[in-house]
């Protein structure tokens, strides 16, 4: 695959150096494409698609002012409400994208029992439920009751670090935080249940998460290491937790991982990194058929057991570029976008027909 810059997106700001720092909404449930989210400290810049360079000056920009330090931007839909969803040092806003970014839902993340400090993390499961992270290791979960309203249903504390990244796939939540951790829990009715948890890893923080189209975790660390875990393979530990074992290591980035993106329709996954590279990877999925009882005379037994394999199809490298964000624009994976610290501009990208 090859892939070359399409346009420039221009911004009425700077993007601000924190991970996944760029939204796009690629939803198959919104009604309109209000295009990309990107932070500029306390400030989240709504464009276009059509926003390119040549007419920047022609196309409105929403200025959506917070007060207070974004982490992170997600659109997605909860209900019939066309949602972005954001969170901050003070905890979570929720925006009406059909009714010009009107405010609709906060809630304020703080409790005087815990340690909360700022949340961070989105994850949302079609159309029903969000969940957020925080800084105290918490998980909240947040659905529309019966009038459509948003309202909070549960709370959970699954990490003992403050949480990085989260994303959702079917009823399955990967979590990650600083201490290295990835968690996997499961969303009954509103209910978040854990499922099993993955080791340290050498104590280098999980930056960025992200899960494939069938379903694989993918996480990145600040040490610029890719690893993947599958969600039907875990160690089972008795009465503790079950520990998800790795299935896959790369070494992806010479420095901290900053954003990853997964193609909705496509086994591709999307990584940036502070070491100015870009890069595409192809998710290869094959069987293995092992047969046992080959040397005795007991009935043939065969162990079918998946693997899965990582090829780099893509890589480009801008020079004195520290990367913060990037994601799919398409869900076949053929355009993507990047975003990088201190820049006014998000960058698109196609791939070349041949």
């Amino acid at each position: 695959m090859l892939y070359s810059k399409e346009k420039q997106i221009f911004v009425k700001g700077t993007v601000s150096a924190v991970t996944n720092n760029v939204a796009v909404n690629v939803s198959k449930y919104q009604k309109t494409l209000h295009g990309f989210a990107v932070i500029d400290r306390q400030t989240v810049h709504v464009v276009g698609t059509e926003n390119a360079v040549d007419d920047a000056a022609d196309v409105p920009q929403h200025c959506l002012d917070t007060k207070t330090d974004v982490t992170q931007v997600l659109w997605c839909t909860l209900g019939y409400i066309n949602c972005l969803v954001v969170t901050c040092s003070e905890g979570l806003i929720i925006y009406d994208c059909d009714k010009q970014f009107k405010r609709i839902y906060t809630h304020n993340c703080e409790d005087k029992n815990m340690k909360e400090k700022y949340a961070k993390g989105i994850a949302a499961f079609e159309c029903t439920y969000l969940c957020v992270g925080n800084s105290n290791g918490s998980i909240r979960v947040f659905g529309p009751d019966e009038d459509g309203q948003v309202v909070f249903l549960d709370r959970k504390l699954f990490h003992g670090a403050p949480i990085t990244d989260m994303s959702s796939y079917k009823h399955n939540l990967v979590s990650c935080d600083e201490s290295g951790c990835t968690v996997l829990s499961q969303i009954d009715c509103g209910e978040l249940m854990i499922i099993a948890r993955s080791k340290m890893f050498g104590g280098h923080p999980c930056t960025t998460t992200e899960m494939t189209r069938v379903g694989l975790m993918a996480v990145g660390y600040g040490c610029g290491t890719i690893r993947m875990f599958d969600p039907a393979v875990k160690i089972i530990n008795g009465d503790a937790e079950d520990q998800l074992p790795m299935i896959v290591q790369i070494s992806a980035h010479a420095r901290c991982i900053t954003s990853m993106s997964a193609a909705k329709d496509a086994d591709l996954l999307l990584s940036v990194s502070e070491d100015s590279w870009i890069r595409v990877w192809k998710i290869s999925s094959t069987v293995i058929i092992m047969n046992r009882n080959i040397f005795c005379k007991l009935p043939m037994l065969a162990t079918i057991l998946p693997f899965q394999t990582i090829t780099l199809v893509y890589c480009y490298m801008k020079e004195d570029t520290m990367f913060v964000g990037c994601q799919f624009i398409t869900r076949n994976g053929s355009k993507f976008c990047t975003t990088a610290y201190d820049s006014q501009y998000i960058t698109c990208y196609t791939v070349n027909q041949l």
